[in-house]
């Protein structure tokens, strides 16, 4: 991992980290989210936890994977060409 990346990741972890301001913090309250001292992470949380019970899949399964460690669908369908002649 590049310098550059590691800097990036630092203040990234940093500012999630950091309390809400309170404008922030009234938002969350006042759309029913009662956070004792929420943070960045908790505001991000909320977001993205907003848009996968708005039914977007890439947040549900951002959820998903949050919560359960899982990367890929294992439901997959595969789809086989049993149609092709063998060499």
């Amino acid at each position: 991992m590049s310098n550059a990346h590691k800097d990036f990741t630092h203040t990234l972890q940093c500012l999630l980290s950091k309390k809400l301001p309170e404008s922030k913090a009234k938002s969350l309250k006042d759309s029913g989210y009662d956070i004792k001292n929420p943070t960045g992470y908790d505001a991000v949380m909320v977001a993205l936890f907003e848009k996968a019970i708005s039914g977007d899949l890439s947040a549900i399964k951002e959820l998903r994977s949050i919560t359960f460690g899982e990367t890929t669908s294992q439901s997959g369908v595969l789809i086989v060409d049993d149609t092709a002649k063998p060499p």
